[in-house]
């Protein structure tokens, strides 16, 4: 029986149709594979590459100078390389499908958290990252309704982001009172840490935590911040008819600093941030003694290097998400002046902050012996950097008005970014103070006998966030 004209052209027709189909979903499938495949192998190489190198080093993390060591800038320099323009390229170029793929091949050996820390003490030290930390502390207590210690002044007092005077440690004379059924939940604002002062306020579940940053690159910042603004004594060494004022400063410093060390920010301030008495200061026994049963105090020391490492490790240990510690970085100052210093100015920095080196360099080999223990860790940072870059460039459009989906991983649940997400993760930290002091003095003294009365209510400030 023949075949008609017809059906050959029938059977052509088909034959084609599924030649086609087969190759579209082959092309298809390809391209998801060679994303998925370059995916990996950036991640792969991002964190084998560090791991290796700290790995290669575990028994010797230290700082060989006043700069970060040839790992560390080795370290630093895999970290820069996420940001570049080719990488984001491939990262915005993902389609939804492409993501979601990627997220759920690596479902295995899942941690789930469900139940974040809500006791969380943050010590906040100077020019280290801190505000930053602090806007993340802000939001995570703030959407959750939680007790904050806050400094027992008004709004408009000098200090005010302050509890107590310089040089004091929380006692219930200078915090906002709780009421009888609440706990103190969250700490973030300024003020130095003392073992007794904390034990008798917090629960005693509280995660305690700091950050602190390289030395010399601490002074910098603060140089900068400080300096350049006139503030107090700095006024007094920039204002010197000298080529390198800082340079003189350092040959002898003794000469302009405060007469009290705790109005100083440049004399061992992230030592004396976190207890350090301010009469051993240069006692290198006791500063030895004293970081020692810090270690046992403080949960994390974390490192303004590594920031994004340093919350992914905060991340595992409090079993809080994504969402809650992603950030648009706070109170950077925009000038950086080169302050040209030699050698000799270097190392006499290094006598001159003997304490916080010595915290520096004791806490950061702490702080890469407990990531080393993590599994996967460097995988999880650089998808947390991935959704970063999303975050940020969404909310970067002051007029966007659409929210973005962040999708399920192995490591967090997906969230949805809204527009008003945007607007906390952008006011600075002094607007955040105070709607949280206003909201922690309206359930302190309810019945409106408050003895700091404030001139505004919670809603009175809605404009801060516009």
């Amino acid at each position: 029986m023949k075949t008609s004209t017809k059906q050959v052209r029938l059977i052509i027709c088909c034959f084609f149709l599924s030649f086609l189909i087969v190759f579209i979903q082959y092309t298809f499938c390809t391209n998801n594979y060679r994303q998925d495949v370059l995916e990996r192998r950036i991640s792969v190489e991002y964190s084998e590459a560090v791991e290796t190198q700290l790995r290669s080093h575990k028994e010797g993390i230290h700082l060989t100078n006043l700069n970060l060591d040839a790992k560390s800038k080795k370290i630093a320099k895999l970290n820069e390389s996420i940001n570049t323009t080719r990488m984001k390229e491939h990262i915005f170029d993902l389609d939804q499908h492409d993501v979601t793929h990627i997220m759920h091949s690596r479902q295995t050996e899942k941690k789930v958290c469900s139940s974040p820390m809500t006791h969380v003490a943050f010590l906040k030290t100077h020019k280290t990252a801190s505000s930053t930390i602090m806007s993340i502390m802000q939001r995570f207590g703030y959407f959750r309704n939680l007790t904050f210690i806050m400094p027992l002044k008004k709004i408009d007092q000098y200090r005010f982001n302050y509890i107590g005077a310089p040089g004091e440690t929380i006692s219930y004379e200078n915090i906002i009172p709780k009421r009888e059924e609440d706990e103190y939940d969250l700490l973030c604002n300024h003020v130095i840490y003392n073992e007794g002062a904390f034990q008798n306020t917090f629960p005693s579940d509280t995660f305690l935590f700091t950050i602190i940053r390289e030395p010399l690159k601490q002074l910098i910042s603060t140089v900068n911040y400080y300096g350049y603004t006139q503030q107090g004594y700095f006024a007094k060494i920039l204002n010197q008819s000298l080529t390198n004022p800082m340079s003189d400063y350092l040959k002898s410093p003794w000469k302009f600093e405060p007469s009290n060390p705790h109005y100083s920010v440049t004399n061992n301030k992230m030592s004396i941030d976190l207890g350090l008495p301010v009469s051993q200061i240069r006692n290198g026994s006791f500063i030895k003694s004293y970081f020692e049963r810090l270690n046992t105090k403080f949960e994390l020391v974390l490192l303004q290097e590594y920031f994004d490492e340093s919350l992914i490790l905060f991340k595992r240990y409090t079993c809080w998400s994504f969402k809650d510690i992603i950030y648009i970085s706070k109170n950077i100052w925009p000038l950086h002046q080169n302050l040209n210093l030699s050698a000799d100015d270097i190392d006499n920095h290094r006598k001159w902050n003997v304490a916080d080196y010595a915290l520096y360099e004791k806490f950061y080999k702490i702080f890469w012996t407990k990531v080393l223990k993590e599994k996967e860790f460097f995988d999880e940072v650089y998808h947390f950097r991935r959704i970063l870059q999303k975050v940020n460039i969404h909310c970067s459009n002051d007029k966007q008005s659409k929210s973005l989906t962040i999708f399920d991983s192995k490591w967090s649940p997906g969230f949805i970014l809204t527009p008003d997400d945007c607007i906390f993760l952008k006011i600075n930290e002094k607007q955040f103070i105070t709607v949280i002091h206003k909201r922690m003095m309206s359930r302190a003294y309810p019945n409106g006998n408050n003895p700091f009365e404030q001139t505004t209510t919670e809603d009175d400030l809605a404009h801060l966030f516009q």
